[in-house]
């Protein structure tokens, strides 16, 4: 059973796609560098740069020489390309170090919001940043106050208030205050993602709601995390959806499947790719050996060996060669 996604051929490394937050531009690479287009396909920021990220809050990371900077919208570069280490904008604070060593925040205009150092640093969610220095790990608000210090192995993003640790290979969630209020003692588990999180427990996996309530029993052989009202789960072998109150809304029978992105979920049909809406009704026929997540109404795919953006209706907006 292949979960998640069909892996890009090596043919499609150069050819990479990512959705940008703020502008509706498609991070897009050839030969000569990478760039981004628009949502009809046309060339709006050229090439110009080695590397490049999604657009968030207003800007997108961008990489020359193995250093870091930011620019807008426009291409323009808005805060230098000059950072050994660096991430996206979330929440007005993106990772920056200087030294490649130390890590700090920097605020949308390049000024420093929480001076370098941390020896690790994640991003911003919910107001809150899991970092780590040389007396451990902890977490800090935005402007670098420490609001409490904690000793698990991993600490991740808080989403609806619960953030993902680990300690000893086992899993469980805290609260805002740092409070362990789903207890870490599951194999595995993911955040959480619209009011559940996915659970393992005895082999099975299950979804949890914030108080650590089974909203839906562990059951499943795997369960990915809710999209769009819809969550991937997998049975003998076989995935479907379900919705959050764990019914089947659309069957297990595919013998491949991906999440729910924008109101469509990628499925295999008589070996090709097709794309299915939250009703299970096929929308766009199979005809893909790679279909890929829809992002402001633009998927990759790979067509007869060719690479392709598609719009939500599978009308191609560009195709490699042209």
């Amino acid at each position: 059973m292949r979960i998640h996604n069909r892996l890009l051929p090596l043919s499609l490394l150069l050819l990479a796609f990512v959705s940008c937050q703020g502008p509706r531009f498609h991070r897009f690479a050839n030969e000569e560098g990478v760039g981004y287009i628009n949502s009809d396909g046309a060339l709006v920021l050229p090439t110009d740069w080695d590397d490049a990220e999604n657009f968030s809050e207003g800007l997108a990371l961008v990489t020359v020489d193995g250093l870091g900077g930011w620019i807008n919208a426009q291409g323009k570069e808005v805060i230098p390309i000059q950072y050994p280490m660096a991430g996206s904008f979330s929440q007005g604070r993106a990772v920056a170090s200087e030294d490649g060593k130390q890590a700090g925040y920097l605020d949308t205009k390049g000024r420093w919001a929480v001076e370098p150092q941390f020896l690790k640093a994640g991003d911003f969610s919910e107001t809150m940043a899991a970092v780590e220095d040389e007396e451990g790990g902890a977490y800090i608000d935005r402007g670098g106050k420490i609001l409490f210090r904690h000793d698990y192995d991993f600490a991740g993003e808080y989403h609806d208030d619960r953030a993902l640790v680990v300690k000893d290979g086992m899993y469980g969630f805290l609260s805002p205050d740092g409070r362990e209020v789903i207890e870490v003692i599951f194999p595995f588990a993911q955040s959480f993602s619209e009011g559940l999180a996915m659970v393992v427990k005895e082999g099975k996996a299950g979804f949890m709601d914030p108080s650590g309530t089974w909203v839906i029993a562990p059951q499943y052989d795997y369960a990915g995390s809710f999209q769009d009202g819809r969550a991937l789960v997998v049975e003998d072998a076989m995935a479907g959806y379900v919705d959050l109150r764990g019914h089947e809304v659309i069957p297990i029978g595919y013998s491949w499947a991906g999440d729910f992105s924008e109101g469509l979920a990628p499925v295999e049909e008589n070996d090709l790719v097709a794309y299915i809406n939250k009703k299970g009704e096929t929308i766009i026929p199979p005809r893909f050996q790679y279909a890929g997540n829809f992002h402001n109404g633009v998927a990759l795919v790979l067509e007869n060996n060719v690479v392709k953006y598609i719009n939500i209706n599978g009308e191609t907006l560009w195709e490699a060669g042209e």
